[in-house]
């Protein structure tokens, strides 16, 4: 079987999709044999009664490991978004971005880990943008119960 070399856009939903928590989904552009993605948000679930004795639950990153990843967004400080970040960023290394108040949450979490010096972490303004490749990504300041929390306009050369 032969791989297209056609562009493609595509979505992965690794976690977070259909449920609550562990956020983790995946941009991808390009041909299947030469793809470049971007990931928004590594986030945690909690264990429940019906995980015994799991306090955190984390995504599978594993089909991204050796993948092109420009950069991996985050769009606010909540543990479901930014909580997996010490467990799941040296499976899936790329430099991070987020808003100031985002970003000096995942200093700590980094520090925690052992990883702050390992990491590059970009400060990008409320209603700011961020180039990676063939994607444009605005940063859209919205509602919700923690401050700079953003959702993301993610443009490529075959949509948005």
């Amino acid at each position: 079987m032969t791989k297209s070399t056609d562009n493609e856009l595509v979505f992965l939903p690794l976690g977070g999709s259909n449920e609550i928590g562990m956020n983790l989904n995946a941009y991808g552009y390009g041909p299947a044999a030469n793809r470049q993605w971007v990931v928004v948000d590594v986030g945690v679930t909690f264990g429940d009664n019906s995980t015994p004795g799991v306090d955190v639950i984390v995504p599978d990153p594993t089909y991204l490991e050796g993948e092109d990843i420009l950069g991996i967004v985050l769009t606010h400080a909540h543990e479901d978004h930014i909580g997996a970040l010490g467990w799941l960023w040296p499976r899936i290394k790329a430099p991070l971005y987020a808003t100031p108040f985002t970003a000096f949450l995942i200093r700590e979490k980094l520090r925690d880990a052992g990883l702050l010096d390992r990491v590059t972490l970009h400060e990008v303004p409320l209603g700011g943008t961020i180039d990676l490749g063939p994607f444009h990504i605005e940063m859209v300041t919205i509602t919700h119960s923690i401050a700079e929390p953003n959702g993301l306009a993610i443009k490529t050369p075959l949509g948005t």
